[in-house]
């Protein structure tokens, strides 16, 4: 096929632009997958070697989609290699870590390792974790890896004090753990390659030589780790291509780094820019309501979204008495838009946090007849427990060293091995300089172990050997031995048909793995490919489109996605934005540019709801619509007030809330000569949005204390605050 043919003028530049830097501007269902596959197919037509194309992008199921269409374009050539950030990393690692001193055969530690790692860090250090919370322990040692800061780094750094100094010894005693383990977790992936091609001449040749064009997708998510490995993997070159959308940057939280693609013209400043703006999936109203929203931020790079699409109906708001009449006001919807011919699976929930779907699903629930729905989580089937065991035995098998896993398995299932036991092992493997895999093998002579405690280590030490010796064959039948060898599934018990069915679903993914790496040579083979796919499985990997239930999720997780109807739920003051993220104006705008993205998700119904009161630990508390609502262009909406004018009941059957809102004001919480009143939303000239708090008297005036996005509370005059009061929604 004629790989421009349908392209736009936009799409074919960016597509046949091939040496020199490049940065595609790529608006919200402007067609940026069908540039890069398109861009990769040119480059190979244009004779460039296919193993020379790099392609990365952020999630599997993107990389997944990426694959199959470049393969279908390059029409029986090699497929270029296309995969995410993390596992371009671990492949390297595995071909090259020796060149930068990691072991080819590491571990990948995932979230609950890291966290089993950093519990083992503390008790090294005689550090109570109550105090140093592991979460947040591992949430410091990320932020510091993506700036690419190892332990000695972070030791010699600014901060000073005694916390930072007791992090500075965690993070040391965790990367000593972690090497003695010959385990990574997810962000050293990203640290050690970045550092290697910074750092490490031989590394840094090896890589550029092999890869001579290099194309990012989702450029505006990268953190600094990922930012410093595609400049550097460019190199002298400069053939980088970075594809993304400064509206579209919602993971500042997790290390994202805006400025890399605001900067891109800094660091490139030969780079040609084309900017995609034609939308192919938005109807023209919704697509202005969104533009509506994301022209109030300042950090961005100006755009204009445009469709040859209908008009299409208003975006819908809708205001509830509370998150129970909310889900039902959904419910309502989604069943009328099915009546009409729409699947389930082609609508959408979003919320800002998971807890809010609880009122959801007891809505579709009661349904009637119940709508079939489905609670997205992503990476949530390899965290469930049974998955997680079964997944700790291969680990193990891959990699002896790896302490963490072997902890886990070693009374799992039950078989007389307790805590004293495991105790007296490693105090026997110190003393003897081995690891503790390497003392089990050695429990017959351990004469200070009980007879019956001896032979259940030596048993267990016999299975694993048997179990590794499967270890370089088909991942089906590895899974399988270790389910009959240790009659996990007959432990769990009959009635356990749900966590049964995991397991047979783990070994239907095992066989899955086994067909496509002997299909595709991107896809890592054997057992240590295997524990990169479910390691590596991002949050929008366990989302299945098939299956006709209404999907609920975050906002966060809906991020590539699109639906023909999506609801917004929960779009109130402290919900979006998030009460976390209200106090930096960055933070505000990343959070309006999470609405936007949710918004953009939506090609034809768009429904955004908001409740008066939302229960918090049972108990009915005042909410007030979002200040994002307020930034809707008027023509653009549909208003409906759902409310009944009762205040909700508490679940307790106590006393709810008695304090007055925004519509129910004593004379004390309003300003007799402006009008304003307490929790009225306002805009001032500098400070940007603010919501009233209270009024005072102060030096014979009468002031009002005005919460601000961008800078905090600040006391004012109302009289000559040149303050803009913003109609309420």
């Amino acid at each position: 096929m004629d790989i421009l043919e349908g392209l736009t003028p936009a799409q074919t530049e960016a597509v046949t632009h091939t040496d020199g830097p490049l940065l595609v501007l790529a608006g919200a269902g402007s067609g940026k997958t069908r540039v890069i596959t398109r861009r990769v197919a040119h480059l190979v037509g244009q004779g460039v070697p296919p193993h020379a194309v790099l392609a990365i992008t952020f999630t599997n199921k993107a990389a997944g989609e990426m694959r199959e269409r470049t393969s279908a374009l390059v029409e029986g050539r090699r497929t270029p290699w296309v995969s995410t950030f993390h596992s371009f990393c671990a492949r390297m690692l595995r071909e090259y870590g020796e060149v930068v001193g990691v072991d080819p055969h590491f571990t990948i530690y995932n979230t609950g390792d890291q966290e089993a790692a950093v519990k083992g860090a503390l008790a090294r250090l005689g550090l109570d974790p109550t105090h140093f919370a592991p979460a947040t322990v591992g949430e410091i040692l990320s932020r510091a890896k993506n700036r690419l800061r190892r332990a000695t780094d972070f030791a010699a750094g600014n901060a000073e004090g005694w916390q930072h100094k007791q992090f500075a010894r965690i993070y040391e005693a965790y990367e000593a753990l972690l090497r003695e383990a010959h385990a990574l977790d997810f962000d050293d992936l990203l640290l050690e390659v970045a550092l290697g091609l910074r750092d490490n001449e031989e590394f840094r040749a090896l890589l550029q030589d092999r890869f001579h064009y290099i194309l990012i997708d989702e450029y505006q998510d990268t953190n600094h780790a990922q930012y410093v490995l595609a400049r550097d993997l460019a190199g002298e070159r400069r053939n980088l291509c970075a594809t993304g959308d400064p509206d579209q940057s919602i993971y500042g939280w997790r290390g994202a780094e805006l400025g890399n693609i605001l900067d891109f013209e800094k660091d490139f400043p030969d780079a040609r820019v084309v900017r995609l703006e034609r939308n192919w999936r938005s109807t023209q109203t919704i697509l202005a309501a969104a533009s509506g929203i994301i022209r109030h931020n300042r950090n961005r790079k100006e755009k204009e979204l445009l469709t040859d699409n209908p008009r299409g109906e208003p975006v819908t708001v809708v205001e509830t008495d509370d998150e129970e009449a909310e889900a039902a006001a959904i419910v309502r919807r989604v069943a009328a838009l099915h009546a009409g011919g729409l699947a389930y699976g082609e609508a959408a929930v979003f919320v800002r946090t998971v807890a809010q779907t609880r009122a959801l699903e007891d809505a579709l629930r009661r349904a009637r007849p119940p709508i079939p729905y489905e609670v997205v989580r992503g990476t949530s089937f390899y965290e469930r427990k049974e998955v997680r065991d079964i997944l700790a035995y291969l680990e193990v098998v891959h990699n002896p060293h790896d302490a963490v896993n072997l902890r886990r398995i070693l009374n799992t299932p039950p078989r007389g091995i307790g805590k004293k036991t495991v105790e007296t092992v490693e105090a026997w493997g110190k003393r003897e300089g081995v690891g503790l895999l390497e003392a089990c093998r050695h429990a017959a002579d351990m004469a200070d172990l009980p007879s019956r405690a001896r032979a259940a280590v030596v048993r267990f030490s016999d299975l694993l050997d048997r179990l590794s010796a499967l270890g370089d064959g088909s991942i089906r039948e590895l899974l399988e031995a270790v389910l009959t060898e240790t009659r996990y599934a007959d432990w769990l018990g009959e009635d356990q048909l749900e966590r049964r069915a995991n397991l047979d679903e783990l070994v239907t993914l095992g066989a899955r793995h086994d067909a496509l790496a002997a299909e595709e040579p991107e896809i890592a083979r054997g057992l240590e490919g295997f524990l990169e796919t479910v390691n590596l499985a991002s949050d929008q990997d366990g989302f299945d489109e098939s299956p006709d239930r209404l999907p609920l999720m975050t906002l966060h997780a809906a991020k590539g996605l699109e639906f023909p109807a999506v609801f917004i739920a929960g779009c109130e003051d402290g919900l979006l934005p998030h009460e976390r993220s209200r106090e930096s104006q960055a933070e505000v705008e990343e959070e309006r540019r999470l609405f936007f993205v949710g918004m953009t998700r939506a090609k034809k119904h768009l429904t955004l709801t908001h409740a008066r009161f939302r229960r918090i630990r049972g108990r009915p508390t005042r909410c007030v619509a979002s200040p994002f609502l307020a930034e809707l262009p008027p023509e653009t909406v549909r208003r409906a007030d759902e409310t009944t004018g009762t205040q909700p009941a508490p679940l307790d059957g106590g006393r709810g809330y008695t304090g007055p809102g925004p519509d129910r004001l004593t004379p004390d919480e309003t300003d007799p000569e402006t009008g304003l009143a307490v929790g009225e939303l306002v805009r001032h000239p500098t400070y940007g949005l603010g919501r009233v708090r209270h009024f005072t008297v102060g030096g014979g005036r009468r002031l009002v204390r005005i919460h601000f996005n961008t800078v905090g509370e600040k006391l004012l005059d109302p009289r000559l605050a040149r303050l803009e009061r913003v109609a309420r929604v």
